[in-house]
């Protein structure tokens, strides 16, 4: 073969190749490419196609394009937000792939089944939303690996078992949103841990035993609900160490005892104690007084002794 037709033979060839890349495109980069996957399996798992609003899901856009999808400046997920878009069907295991994810809201869809434990893979998370679902069996225990964790939202799921003492780890986490759900079981002494806590929303379930004295080390707790359970004991003197509480609501529980007068030192402005028989407030002046600026119309006061 001459030379000449050899190299325009190299050219012809080279010319094909470099018309195949182009019409490939730039590859993705690894991590890139790894959330496509799991928004991929998001939309599939979760009946996509009939979602409210699915903007650009499922091409070759950007992600930062694809509805309800924020990426940083990598193009790498960082936030999810799918909220009251008719989801349906279970979360897949494949969203613990989001490693750079910080914010995954779901919340008011129609998602059933568990929560996948893979979701404690997401270790810069920092808001967790899964309320107003149809989620059930228990909250896993994977959760308390998400160290940067501020706000656990599962509340209006059907959620069952225990809550993990695992939670007890996140020392970031400002709000614990448990409400209405079917959960079972004693209020782990771990949650004392969570020192940077505000909310603390556990009304509604099926919770059973004392209420934990740690719960008097969350020294920033602003509301704490334990309403609609099935409480018992005392109500520990140690929630008197509670400052900045401004909301206790403990009625319709079977909690026994006294109010501590502790709970005068707190900044209480909300105070409900309804539905418990064996609970009484004392007779000192100092509490009646306190009390009805609370405004508490239900007032069982206990017994001269």
């Amino acid at each position: 073969m001459q030379f000449s037709n050899l190299l325009a033979m190299v050219v012809l060839l080279a010319g094909l190749a470099l018309t195949g890349l182009a019409a490939c495109g730039p590859a993705e980069p690894p991590g890139v490419a790894a959330d496509r996957a799991a928004l991929e399996a998001l939309y599939h798992a979760t009946g996509g196609p009939e979602w409210d609003s699915n903007g650009n899901w499922l091409s070759d856009e950007p992600l930062g394009t694809w509805y309800g999808v924020i990426t940083d400046n990598n193009g790498r997920v960082r936030r999810l937000s799918l909220d009251n878009n008719q989801l349906t069907g279970s979360i897949p295991p494949e969203l613990g792939n989001l490693s750079s994810l910080e914010y995954l809201v779901l919340y008011n869809n129609n998602l059933t089944g568990p929560i996948p434990p893979e979701l404690g893979n997401l270790s810069s998370l920092k808001y967790l939303v899964l309320s107003g679902n149809q989620l059930t069996e228990a909250i896993p225990l994977e959760l308390g690996n998400l160290s940067n964790l501020e706000f656990l939202s599962l509340i209006e799921n059907q959620l069952t078992g225990p809550i993990p003492p695992e939670l007890g780890n996140l020392s970031n986490l400002e709000w614990l949103i448990l409400s209405q759900n079917q959960l079972a079981g004693p209020i782990p002494p771990e949650l004392g841990n969570l020192s940077n806590l505000r909310e603390l929303w556990l009304a509604q379930n099926r919770l059973t035993g004392p209420i934990p004295p740690e719960l008097g080390n969350l020294s920033n707790l602003r509301e704490l609900w334990l309403a609609q359970n099935r409480l018992t004991g005392p109500i520990p003197p140690e929630l008197g160490n509670l400052s900045n509480l401004r909301e206790l609501l403990l009625e319709h529980n079977r909690l026994t005892g006294e109010l501590p007068l502790g709970l005068m030192l707190t900044d209480l402005s909300w105070l409900t104690y309804e539905g418990n028989a064996g609970l009484c407030m004392p007779r000192s002046h100092a509490m009646q007084s306190w009390r009805k600026g609370l405004g508490i119309v239900d007032v069982h006061t206990c017994p001269r002794r």
